[in-house]
C-alpha cells in the first residue's frame, strides 16, 4: 500500500467519526428539545388552572347573605317540591290499592253470582233432559194408545157391519142373555170410550210438557246470556285489576310507603284500643274495690254497733233506764243505709259477675246472628287476619277487623245492645266508636257524623253516624268494624250476618 493509499484511509475513517458524533450530537439536542417542549406547554396550563382557582376563590369570597338566604330558599323549594311530589305518588298509590281492593270484591261477587248462574243453568239443562226423556216416552205411548184405539174401532165397525147393536140383543133366547148382551155393549162402548179419553189425556199431557220444554228452553237461553255478560264484565273487571296490579308493580316505592302508612295507622288503633280497655278494666277493677271497701265498713260498723248495743245492755241493770236507747238506734240506721247507695254509682254494678254473664251470655248466645254494622248495599274489600295479597303474593296485608264498603249514603249501626264507651279519633281512620256488650265490645271506625256521645245506651239498630266518604278517593265510604272479647280479638264475620 503506498503512502497515499495510507493516508486517504486514514482521512476516511476520521470523515466518518465526525460523522458519528455529528449525528450523536443531533439526538441528544433532538431529545433536550422534547423534554424540554411539554415542561414549557404545562407551565400556561397550571397558570390558566392557577388564575380560575383564584377567580373562584375570589367570587367565593364575594357572595353576600342575601346570595346564601337565596340559595337556601331555592333548595327548600326544591326540597318541598320532592316531597309534594313523594306524597301526591303515595297518595296515588293508596287509591289504587283501594280501588284495586274494590275491584277484587266486586269480582269475588261476580264469580260467586256466575257460579249460581251455572248451576241454575245446569239445573235447567237436567231438567230439559229430563222433559225431553218424557216427552219421547209420552210420544210412543201416545202412538201405541192411539194404534190400540184404531184397531178397537176398526173391531167395533166390523162386527156393526156384521150385526147391528139392536139385532144382538134381540136375537137373545131369553130376557137374561139380552141384559147380558145389553151390558157387555155398554162397557165396550165405556171402555171405547175411556180409550177416547186416555188419547186425548196423553196427547194434552204431551202438549203441556213440550210446552213446558219450550219454556225452560227460553229461561235456558236467557241465564245464558246473563251468564255470558257476567262473564265479559268479570272480564273486564280482570284485566282492569290486572292493569292495577301491574301498575302497582312498577310503583315499588311509593306502594311501599302506602303500606307502610296504613300499617302505621292500624297500629295506632290497636295500641288506643288497647289503653282504652286496659283503662276500663283499671277503674272497674278500682270501683270493685271500692265497693268491697265500703261493703267492709258497713259490716264492721253493724260488727261495732251491735258489740256497743250488748256492752250497754249488759251494764244497765234490769228495770234502770238512764238513757234513752236511742244511740243504738242511731247506729242501727246509719250504717244501713249508707252501702245502700254505693252501687248507684255509675258502672259500679257494670263489671260485677252476674251482669257481665248475663250480657256477654247474651251477646256469644247471638254468634252468627249479630245484625250487620252496615244497612244496605255493601261488599267486604279486606278480611280478618294476616292474609296475602291474592294478586300481589309479595305483598301481606294484616287486619284486627273487616273493611265493609258501602254504597251511597250508608250509616253504621250498633249490632247489639250495648254502652258507648268511648268516641275519639284517629288520622286514617276519623271517628271511632266503641260500644262495650257485657264482656265483648265492638268497634266502628271511619265516621264522619257522630249520632251518640259517651255513656248513651244504645239498642240494636241503633244509628251511630254516616260513615266518612274520602273525597280524595272518589268518595269511597269504608267502614273498619272489629269486634273484641276484651283484649283478644275474634273475626267479626263469624259473629254478624247481613
Amino acid at each position: 500500500m503506498t503512502a497515499s493509499d495510507t493516508t486517504h484511509a486514514h482521512t476516511t475513517r476520521g470523515t466518518r467519526h465526525i460523522a458519528s458524533l455529528r449525528r450523536v450530537v443531533a439526538l441528544l439536542i433532538a431529545l433536550l428539545t422534547l423534554w424540554a417542549v411539554p415542561a414549557d406547554a404545562a407551565a400556561p396550563r397550571r397558570n390558566a388552572k392557577k388564575t380560575r382557582t383564584t377567580q373562584t376563590a375570589t367570587k367565593k369570597k364575594q357572595r353576600t347573605a342575601g346570595d346564601v338566604r337565596r340559595e337556601r330558599k331555592l333548595t327548600a323549594g326544591e326540597i318541598e317540591k320532592t316531597q309534594k311530589q313523594i306524597n301526591e305518588n303515595t297518595r296515588q298509590t293508596r287509591r289504587q290499592l283501594n280501588r284495586l281492593a274494590s275491584l277484587d270484591a266486586e269480582i269475588t261477587r261476580n264469580e260467586a253470582g256466575i257460579a249460581d248462574m251455572q248451576a241454575r243453568v245446569d239445573t235447567l239443562d237436567a231438567r230439559i233432559k229430563a222433559l225431553t226423556d218424557t216427552i219421547e216416552a209420552t210420544e210412543l205411548q201416545l202412538k201405541d194408545m192411539r194404534a190400540a184405539y184404531g184397531r178397537s174401532l176398526a173391531a167395533q165397525r166390523r162386527r156393526r157391519s156384521q150385526v147391528s147393536p139392536t139385532a144382538f140383543v134381540l136375537g137373545s133366547r131369553s130376557l137374561s142373555e139380552a141384559w147380558r148382551r145389553s151390558r157387555y155393549l155398554r162397557e165396550l162402548s165405556e171402555a171405547h170410550a175411556g180409550k177416547a179419553a186416555r188419547v186425548r189425556a196423553a196427547a194434552a199431557q204431551l202438549a203441556e210438557r213440550r210446552e213446558a220444554l219450550a219454556d225452560v228452553r227460553e229461561q235456558q237461553r236467557k241465564e245464558l246470556g246473563t251468564l255470558a255478560a257476567a262473564r265479559n264484565v268479570l272480564r273486564d273487571k280482570q284485566q282492569r285489576a290486572d292493569t292495577l296490579v301491574a301498575s302497582l308493580k312498577r310503583e315499588g316505592a311509593s306502594l311501599k310507603r302506602a303500606l307502610d302508612e296504613k300499617r302505621a295507622q292500624a297500629r295506632r288503633l290497636d295500641r288506643e284500643l288497647d289503653r282504652i280497655i286496659a283503662e276500663e278494666a283499671r277503674r272497674a277493677e278500682e270501683e270493685r274495690r271500692k265497693a268491697e271497701a265500703a261493703e267492709a265498713a258497713r259490716r264492721k260498723a253493724e260488727a261495732e254497733a251491735a258489740a256497743r248495743q250488748r256492752a250497754q245492755q249488759a251494764e244497765t241493770p234490769a228495770g234502770k233506764t238512764d238513757k234513752p236507747a236511742t244511740p243504738p238506734a242511731k247506729t242501727d240506721t246509719k250504717p244501713a243505709t249508707k252501702p245502700a247507695d254505693e252501687p248507684a254509682t255509675p258502672g259500679a254494678g257494670y263489671n260485677t259477675a252476674a251482669a257481665d254473664r248475663a250480657l256477654s251470655g247474651n251477646f256469644a248466645a247471638n254468634k252468627g246472628r249479630l245484625l250487620f254494622p252496615v244497612a244496605g248495599s255493601y261488599r267486604i274489600v279486606s278480611v280478618f287476619g294476616r292474609t296475602k295479597h291474592p294478586r300481589i303474593p309479595s305483598l301481606e296485608v294484616q287486619n284486627s277487623g273487616i273493611d265493609i264498603e258501602a254504597a251511597g249514603e250508608a250509616t253504621a249501626r250498633a249490632v247489639f245492645d250495648g254502652e258507648v264507651t268511648s268516641v275519639f279519633r284517629i288520622d286514617g281512620y276519623q271517628n271511632i266508636v266503641i260500644l262495650r256488650h257485657g264482656e265483648y265490645l265492638t268497634v266502628y271506625a271511619g265516621l264522619d257524623r257522630i249520632t251518640v256521645r259517651k255513656g248513651d245506651k244504645v239498642r240494636t239498630g241503633q244509628r251511630l253516624g254516616h260513615i266518612y266518604a274520602d273525597p280524595d278517593d272518589g268518595g269511597r265510604a269504608v267502614l273498619h268494624f272489629e269486634l273484641r272479647h276484651e283484649r283478644r280479638k275474634l273475626n267479626p264475620s263469624e259473629w254478624v250476618k247481613p
